[in-house]
């Protein structure tokens, strides 16, 4: 009975063996199918690394204009300072006041700006580490695949 049994798992074993084993033309195929996969995927890889290069560089263009904005508010702002000071010199209380709330709105202004550009400065700084992130990956499995063709070309080479 052990030794039918042994040789039923034997010849078992041996047609699954079979069974999964394939001959090299389809092994061919399906690592020449493996690498037309991997290619699409670099392929798209690059496309939404271009994308998000291509959405940084508008990222920046709107941080490099909302400085240029920021520099003429506060120059605006300064000039208002500098016209309540006069206005006060000539006891235009009333007149100073009003120059004095431009210059707080102004003030305002320029601080809601900052804050702006500073989020900008973090959104564009995400972007970047999540572009090379996304790079080191590619370069691991474009390591990888050399590592697979390799190993397919010298298991091609032994048939």
């Amino acid at each position: 009975m052990k030794t039918k049994t042994l040789m039923m798992t034997g010849l078992l074993s041996m047609i699954s063996a079979a069974a999964f084993a394939q001959n090299p033309v389809a092994q061919v195929h399906q690592d020449n199918a493996q690498i037309r996969q991997d290619t699409r995927e670099i392929h798209h890889d690059t496309r939404e690394v271009r994308h998000d290069n291509a959405v940084i560089a508008v990222k920046k263009e709107q941080v490099a204009a909302g400085k240029q904005e920021l520099q003429a508010e506060r120059q605006e702002r300064n000039t208002l300072a500098r016209d309540e000071k006069v206005a006060l010199k000539n006891g235009d209380v009333a007149g100073a006041k009003q120059l004095d709330q431009a210059r707080r709105s102004e003030q305002h202004a320029i601080n809601v700006q900052k804050q702006e550009i500073r989020h900008d400065d973090k959104v564009i700084a995400k972007r970047k580490v999540e572009k090379h992130d996304a790079q080191l990956a590619r370069r691991d499995e474009k390591v990888e695949r050399h590592e697979e063709k390799v190993k397919r070309d010298h298991d091609a080479a032994k048939i």
